[in-house]
Formats: C-alpha cells, sequence, structure tokens
C-alpha cells in the first residue's frame, strides 16, 4: 500500500469503525510509518474492512462520505 492508501484505511476505520477500530486509526493517523506497518500487520481485519478494497475506503476517498 502507499503512503496515501495507509492514511485513507486509518481514516476510513476511524470514520466507520466501531470504537476498538477508531482507536486504532487514531492510533495509525498519529504513528510514524514504521508503527503504521505494525499497526496494518497486527489487525488484518482492519485492512480487509477498511482498506483501498473496501467501498468506504472508496467513498471517503473520493469524498463522497466525508
Amino acid at each position: 500500500m502507499t503512503e496515501a492508501d495507509i492514511y485513507w484505511t486509518f481514516a476510513t476505520a476511524y470514520q466507520h469503525g466501531g470504537g476498538f477500530f477508531q482507536a486504532l486509526a487514531q492510533a495509525g493517523l498519529k504513528a510514524d510509518p514504521g508503527n503504521k506497518r505494525r499497526l496494518l500487520d497486527a489487525f488484518p481485519e482492519l485492512v480487509a474492512t477498511y482498506g483501498t478494497a473496501s467501498r468506504m475506503h472508496r467513498q471517503m476517498r473520493s469524498g463522497a462520505a466525508a
């Protein structure tokens, strides 16, 4: 994933996730690149649900869900 993909994955999880995923996303948005990768690797369901393949991600990125 590109840095933009990672940003939008965390932004989507923050906007649409439950409390736990919102907290992970908030941490990811503040993390340095190495720790962002650690979060994504540790929680593959975050990527599967809110990553580039998800409709929510595409909508957030295009501004449709803003």
